[in-house]
């Protein structure tokens, strides 16, 4: 059943023409022009989600709102502002709204595709599915020519979907041009998916970038059930997590730290809690997994599964640490986004010294960009700031040193050191390792009892005597022990 959308605008024009759209989008909309008959139609129909215009008469914005609030709870709001002068004048606020009980604030202009993610960006896993219009079969291959920078890949090994496709699959044919094999609404095909892979080669399946939300929330719903899952193989719920994790922190660096983005990292950390948390033979996976994809993306997944592998050696760890510390690593290059695009893969060796200069800011840049978000608590920003600080005092952006250095910030540093040489010289784990461990300059810029954590990190735990030792310089995140 599509999902009911209520549009309330003085504009007619508008109203036409996002209906017109909306529904192109598999969704049922109502629309009217004033704020009487707005809540007319709240109090006879449930809508997954109302638009209003704040100019609206007979009745206004605010008094709407406050109906709502009244009597509506758990009804999402979007209010979109015609005048960007009354957001530069602090008439209106998303603060002030929000108090009012409305989830996004939308100022124009704007294209009508923009309403699209933004109710994306509330939409459950069920009403993803639910408005998913099912079709019996598969549709006909369709070739699109669009550029290669609008879509995001999957191996085509590693990937999973619901019944009823959740988006358009794709193949590539060749630069900029794509042959549409799978539309959102068909019945899913393992058959056709094994066709291309066997018969013509195919290796990866390609998704819209503003589809990778849906792939964001289908894949982090599935991360769960099969890390929940025993009969499961460690590896595939590892290789799950890292697929999801990467997609969504491609999503962060290009969208930006969202609400709704943020609430998927949440999901998303939570699945690495579990994932560090309930499986005592990770370490085997951990000694052994490789992967070398030199982006920003894979990287920072993997800072996450060291870091916080780092952190469930230690008696004080605690799902607010790990998840805090998993928020973090996914973030915790965030701010070269604000540098030129070179720097997102670009690594310090092959910097001039200009460049380099200008990467050591990358740490405060980062809190820059979140130090505004209510959502994102302090010790996230703490670490992403101080994450290349270096317990010897050779790090940056403040060189700070020894116990001015947070733990957790200091496990990250660690982390994000070794999977570079592991990234950088195709190491297995336990070879990256050893280089760290054998470079004595390289060595010191962590705290030792961090090293020594960091050890049994590759060894099977039940051969590890547990210690009650906290490092020297321990600043942790406070919270219950782990069960």
């Amino acid at each position: 059943m599509a999902l009911k959308i209520l549009l309330v605008d003085p504009d007619e024009a508008w109203l036409s023409s996002a209906k017109k759209f909306l529904i192109a989008q598999m969704y049922d909309v109502v629309i009217v022009n004033n704020g009487r008959d707005a809540q007319l139609s709240l109090y006879n129909e449930k809508f997954f989600a109302v638009i209003m215009n704040y100019d609206i008469q007979n009745h206004s914005c605010t008094q709407v709102l406050k109906f709502i609030k009244s009597n509506y709870t758990n009804q999402r709001v979007i209010v979109i502002i015609d005048n960007k002068e009354l957001v530069d004048n602090g008439i209106v606020s998303e603060e002030k709204l929000q108090k009012l009980g409305v989830a996004e604030m939308a100022v124009k202009p704007f294209d009508l595709p923009y309403l699209k993610d933004l109710l994306e960006g509330h939409q459950s896993l069920g009403d993803l599915m639910a408005g998913v219009t099912k079709k019996e079969g598969t549709s006909e291959e369709q070739e699109v020519a669009a550029t290669d920078e609008n879509f995001s890949s999957i191996k085509i090994d590693e990937f999973y979907s619901s019944q009823a496709v959740l988006f358009d699959i794709y193949i590539k044919l060749k630069e900029d041009k794509y042959l549409k094999i799978l539309h959102a609404g068909d019945s899913f095909s393992k058959e056709r998916i094994d066709k291309y892979k066997n018969e013509k080669k195919i290796d990866s399946l390609y998704f819209h970038n503003s589809d990778r939300r849906k792939f964001i929330q289908f894949n982090n719903h599935l991360a769960k059930k099969l890390i929940d899952n025993k009969s499961v193989p460690i590896y595939n719920k590892v290789n799950q997590l890292k697929n999801v994790s990467e997609k969504f922190i491609e999503e962060a660096f290009t969208v930006g730290l969202k609400p709704q983005v943020i609430e998927q990292g949440r999901e998303v950390c939570e699945n690495v809690y579990n994932l560090i948390e309930s499986q005592p033979n990770l370490f085997s996976v951990l000694k052994s997994f490789q992967n070398f994809d030199p982006t920003a993306f894979a990287h920072s997944f993997l800072v996450t599964l060291y870091s916080t592998a780092i952190i469930k050696q230690f008696e004080w760890q605690s799902k607010t640490t790990i998840e805090t510390t998993a928020m973090a690593c996914m973030f915790h290059d965030i701010g070269k986004t604000l540098l030129s695009k070179e720097f997102i893969n670009l690594r310090p060796k092959d910097m001039s010294p200009e460049q380099f200069e200008m990467f050591k800011n990358h740490p405060a840049l980062g809190l820059q960009i979140i130090e505004s978000s209510r959502a994102i608590n302090n010790s996230v920003k703490q670490i992403i700031l101080q994450h290349h600080e270096a317990y010897d005092g050779t790090g940056f952006p403040y060189g700070k040193k020894g116990n001015k250095i947070l733990t957790l910030a200091n496990i990250v540093g660690l982390a994000d050191d070794f999977v570079h040489i592991m990234i950088d010289d195709k190491l297995q784990p336990i070879d990256a390792l050893r280089k760290i461990l054998t470079d004595k300059v390289a060595v010191k810029r962590y705290n030792s009892i961090l090293v020594e954590k960091f050890i049994n990190v590759f060894v099977d735990p039940e051969k590890i005597h547990k210690e009650m030792a906290l490092p020297s310089n321990s600043r942790v995140v406070g919270g219950k022990k782990a069960s």
